[in-house]
């Protein structure tokens, strides 16, 4: 019979590439991970991993195996945290991914938060773009993802909106368009702009919106973090379009309203069968927002 450790230690040695390293990850000496491993094999008559050398390449069976495995690890852990939520606890493990620029999510508090409620959570957060985000929660790699997005971007139906409103630019004080009450996309041809990289909310709806309206956008600096715009901006290298609640409040730069106005949303998505710490994370978020359940 196939054992939950010998599916561990199939997932270790995919994920690290060496038996070394996987037997490390498990706890167990290398000698023991490369029997179980062996057994297994003798027991499904087929090969899981080709080793050479120095190189560990994992065979189509090897493939067919770990994409089950991973399935049933998952179920078996989902199995144990339904039963710790049906005796009043929430445990297990939550992955959480959020945009950089989160300026409408207090992301800390909300950690702080949740940690006090659901001490027997093993948390994990990381920062990325929004479709990169997006894409990982619909893999399976994330459980929440807290996104901005325009409304070209395809969302999953698991989703709450947290925040609405536009976009506007930010100049420096000495640019010439530090005195202006609005700045129309047209007035944006062909200007020096800096921004964040593809993948990003706000650059999938800036692109859209140059290419319809047949303008250049002379997008010079691409970067991965707002705050490194707003750096560029502030040293007149560039002007930068974002959302206006980030705009209004970053320093050493000038917030102006953007003509038309292009709609910005956040919305905290999830998986389509939430683990009882993601739906405790969710009704966390809802309270934070003082949205009903």
């Amino acid at each position: 019979m196939i054992t939950l450790r010998q599916l561990e230690f199939v997932v270790a040695v995919a994920e690290e590439g060496s038996f070394t390293a996987a037997a490390a990850r498990c706890h167990t000496v290398q000698s023991a991970l490369s029997h179980q491993i062996a057994k297994l094999e003798d027991q499904l008559g087929a090969r899981l991993f080709e080793r050479h050398s120095r190189r560990l390449r994992i065979t189509p069976a090897g493939e067919v195996f770990l994409r089950n495995a991973r399935l049933t690890l998952r179920a078996a852990e989902r199995l144990q945290d339904e039963m710790a939520e049906a005796l009043g606890t929430v445990s297990g493990r939550i992955n959480i991914g959020h945009i950089s620029s989160l300026a409408t999510v207090a992301v800390p508090q909300l950690l702080s938060d949740y940690r006090q409620a659901h001490a027997g959570v093993d948390v994990h957060l990381r920062t990325g773009m929004s479709e990169v985000l997006l894409q990982d929660l619909a893999e399976g790699r994330l459980d929440i993802a807290l996104v901005g997005v325009g409304p070209q971007v395809p969302l999953p139906e698991e989703r709450l909106l947290l925040h609405e409103e536009t976009l506007a630019v930010v100049v420096a004080p000495g640019h010439r368009f530090a005195g202006r009450r609005r700045i129309t996309l047209a007035d944006l041809d062909n200007e020096p702009m800096a921004g964040l990289v593809a993948g990003a909310g706000t650059r999938g709806i800036i692109d859209a919106a140059f290419a319809d309206a047949g303008l250049r956008q002379r997008l010079q600096y691409e970067v991965t973090h707002g705050d490194l715009v707003r750096q560029l901006v502030a040293a007149d290298l560039g002007v930068s379009i974002l959302p206006s609640t980030i705009a209004r409040n970053l320093p050493d730069v000038v917030a102006v309203k953007l003509q038309p106005a292009f709609p910005f949303f956040t919305y905290a998505c999830w998986a389509r069968d939430p683990t009882p710490a993601a739906r405790a994370f969710m009704d966390l978020i809802r309270q934070h927002h003082a949205i009903p359940t």
